[in-house]
């Protein structure tokens, strides 16, 4: 008996100070990664990647903010930079030995890009 009336003191309460204009914690902002790690658990080397960012209007070129220098082999891991970029969402690009795409990232969420079969 006594648990089940200090519950509902405490939903009554937690009422009142919504009704008072209570302050919810704030959750962080997110925030751009600096880095990408790129993990290839294909069987079959990643031949080139880019990160490339949206052009702000249609006279303007896209910018590519992050590129793997080097072809990455089967089973390798790299971490690459992102420089001069701008919100979280993006486009990544990639080709493969037997097969080439784009898709959008989201780069404040998670920074780590894992290709597999």
């Amino acid at each position: 008996m006594k648990l089940r009336l200090a519950m509902i003191g405490v939903v009554a309460a937690a009422g009142v100070a919504q009704a008072v204009g209570a302050t919810k914690p704030r959750t962080a902002p997110a925030k751009l990664a600096q880095t990408v790690d790129l993990e290839n658990q294909r069987p079959v080397p990643l031949k080139s990647f880019e990160i490339v960012m949206a052009a702000k209007n249609k006279t303007a070129p896209e910018a590519i903010v992050g590129k793997l220098d080097k072809p990455l082999a089967a089973g390798g891991r790299t971490r690459f930079p992102i420089t001069g970029a701008r919100g979280c969402r993006f486009e990544a690009r990639w080709a493969f030995d037997d097969a080439k795409d784009s898709g959008d990232v989201d780069l404040c969420n998670d920074a780590h890009i894992v290709f597999a079969d």
